[in-house]
């Protein structure tokens, strides 16, 4: 319980934002490096719930109504990578096409 309120604390600065926001850019970057988290987190947990479900899949046996269920689960699974990574793919052609510069500068 303490490594938990230790990790609370310590990140909190990063969860409100906390650090010096200076112009517009300091503003866009913070709000890239979140927008970059949240799309890798996302991913993470489209894959993992499909690799659960493909092994509840395999392990379930010969009952036919729980593989029907753990079938669609690996398909919504599948549907939701999808969705995320067709939404990251259109961001990036957006980005390539109007020309903005999305490298952060490192401080």
């Amino acid at each position: 319980m303490k490594k938990i309120i230790a990790l609370i604390i310590a990140g909190t600065p990063l969860l409100a934002f906390a650090q010096q926001i200076t112009d517009d850019t300091s503003l866009v970057n913070k709000f890239t490096n979140l927008g970059n988290t949240t799309i890798t987190i996302l991913i993470s947990v489209a894959v993992i719930w499909i690799i659960v479900s493909v092994v509840r899949y395999l392990v379930i046996g010969k009952d036919d109504i729980a593989r029907k269920e753990a079938g669609m689960k690996i398909l919504f699974g599948v549907i939701g990578l999808f969705v995320i990574l067709s939404i990251w793919g259109l961001v990036a052609i957006f980005t390539n096409s109007f020309g903005t510069n999305t490298n952060i500068p490192r401080e």
